[in-house]
């Protein structure tokens, strides 16, 4: 609703937490306003519109556990974003940036990923990448398993390995280029 990014767009992830806390404070501030109101008016909660606040309830859980669950995310700066961004001036690939891979065990945060002609390559900022990092490469595994095609899948921490990557990447022809498109529509589809 408030979130005027894309998914895949820097900045997408920074907008969806702060649309997700506006919408749980607005949610917030109708129930207090129901309860307060039947205190102040009839000196207890005991009325009918009661039920107007429980109900209200529900959404305001939703939207509180999706700003919940991205809170630990953090976006790479404006400066390394933009470092990358003029370093891959001439990439090939279709470049991403804040992207969230769901599943039923968690959620993984990638900073930025290129997806070309059969490859993946990811970028990640996190302190215990080296523990994870086959974690992180099974969870792009996951996520595109459903359809037909096999991506080699390279993950890294170190921003200049990965700008090196992505400018290694050749031109698509016509048929790989929609492939990668499907590809990248598959990662979206499973992002918050």
């Amino acid at each position: 609703m408030f979130n005027k990014y894309q998914k895949g767009e820097y900045g997408y992830m920074n907008s969806y937490k702060k649309s997700k806390l506006i919408m749980s404070l607005i949610f917030a501030a109708m129930i207090s306003f129901i309860i307060i109101t039947m205190l102040i008016m009839f000196g207890s909660t005991q009325r009918i519109m009661v039920v107007f606040a429980i109900i209200l309830v529900l959404p305001f859980a939703k939207f509180m556990i999706a700003y919940i669950m991205c809170i630990t995310f953090k976006p790479m700066d404006r400066e390394t974003y933009k470092y990358i961004k003029d370093k891959t001036v001439s990439q090939n690939g279709i470049l991403l940036y804040d992207v969230v891979i769901t599943e039923s065990a968690g959620m993984k945060f990638y900073q930025s990923l290129c997806v070309s002609d059969g490859r993946i390559y990811a970028y990640i900022e996190d302190k215990n990448y080296k523990d994870r990092k086959n974690d992180y490469v099974r969870w792009i595994k996951n996520c595109i398993s459903g359809t037909k095609f096999s991506y080699t899948i390279y993950v890294t921490d170190d921003k200049d390995e990965y700008i090196k990557k992505v400018n290694s990447v050749s031109k698509s022809n016509d048929k790989n280029e929609r492939i990668d498109k499907h590809i990248v529509e598959r990662i979206l589809v499973t992002c918050v």
